[in-house]
């Protein structure tokens, strides 16, 4: 199983760190996130997968694209 490695948007885990498997990523795509901490607003990318899971990636929309795409 190959996985990539991104960062996660969402604080509660115990690292920042998620990998991805990319032959389960059904769709990519960006959003508005607004940090209910700081109201700050950020343009997060968003990874859907075949299981019905989404994650925020705190990466860029290309980068994460360009490295599910990776061989």
């Amino acid at each position: 199983m190959s996985v990539k490695f991104f960062k996660n948007l969402y604080k509660g885990n115990a690292s920042e760190s998620i990998a991805i498997n990319p032959n389960h990523v059904v769709s990519v795509w960006e959003s508005v996130y607004v940090n209910p901490e700081t109201n700050e607003v950020t343009t997060t990318t968003n990874l859907f997968t075949i299981t019905g899971q989404t994650f925020q990636i705190d990466e860029s929309f290309l980068d994460v694209c360009a490295r599910l795409n990776e061989v």
